[in-house]
């Protein structure tokens, strides 16, 4: 007779360990570029000019040209940050190809009245370059001159990054960088409020007390994100002016 044959005790339940949580987000200050090298970059606008009018019915066609001088760009390397109006910049990666106002975001539909036209040049992480006669403005009108809600010889905080979409590797490390106009930053006095929403990182706030170093954000989620930068004074209240206050959205998807 046959031996029996012993069952197989019956298989133990393993518990599949749930994953560790993600690491927190931070925000964190950084540390600025080194200068670019003497003679120093400096950026002009060529067209339009100071107080130009130009009609609406060309307003869409009309040629933005830059002056860009000991600055090297290349695409995707250094270039130059071009915005209208506060909007988010267009990169000009060759100085000398014609940009039409179309092709800036917001400028395909000018209102009559006043807009500001901002430059200054980026290096190839889009970190700005602050130093002397990097940064330039202009004012121009569609249709008349009236009203100039934008004064360029108040303080202007001039929103750069981030933005857009980050995917993949872009998303592991997100610049925050502003430029800054007719102002100085101080600890004690006026400086720059740095506010982050998002999955994971509801309220991380900071202060920007010196003009130079950027911040980064690390360990973001997939998902939408809203950068906010305000400009405020020594008791903690917003600097006056249009452009003191800024929110844009980024989004963020690490396996794409």
């Amino acid at each position: 007779t046959a031996a029996p044959v012993a069952s197989a005790p019956p298989s133990a339940s393993v518990d599949t360990p749930a994953p560790p949580p993600p690491p927190p987000a931070t925000l964190t200050l950084g540390t600025a570029s080194p200068d670019p090298a003497a003679p120093l970059p400096t950026v002009k606008f060529v067209s339009p000019t100071m107080n130009q009018i130009i009609p609406a019915a060309k307003s869409g066609d009309f040629i933005v040209k830059l002056d860009v001088k000991n600055w090297q760009t290349a695409t995707g390397s250094s270039h130059v940050h071009l915005i209208l109006d506060d909007r988010p910049y267009k990169p000009i990666y060759d100085p000398k190809a014609p940009v039409k106002l179309s092709d800036l975001p917001g400028g395909d539909a000018l209102a009559p009245g006043q807009h500001v036209l901002v430059a200054f040049p980026s290096r190839a992480n889009h970190e700005s370059v602050k130093t002397a006669g990097a940064l330039t403005m202009l004012q121009f009108w569609i249709d008349k001159k009236g009203d100039a809600p934008v004064d360029l010889k108040k303080p202007l905080l001039i929103y750069s990054r981030p933005k857009g979409d980050y995917k993949a590797d872009m998303a592991s490390h997100v610049l925050i960088d502003f430029q800054l106009a007719n102002d100085k930053l101080a600890q004690g006095g006026d400086h720059v409020h740095v506010t982050v929403n998002g999955p994971g990182a509801d309220g991380l706030t900071a202060d920007a007390t010196t003009f130079g170093p950027p911040f980064f954000l690390d360990n973001l989620q997939d998902g939408a994100y809203q950068v906010k930068l305000d400009l405020l004074g020594a008791d903690g209240k917003p600097v006056a002016g249009p452009w003191s206050s800024v929110t844009r959205s980024i989004n963020l998807a690490h396996q794409q």
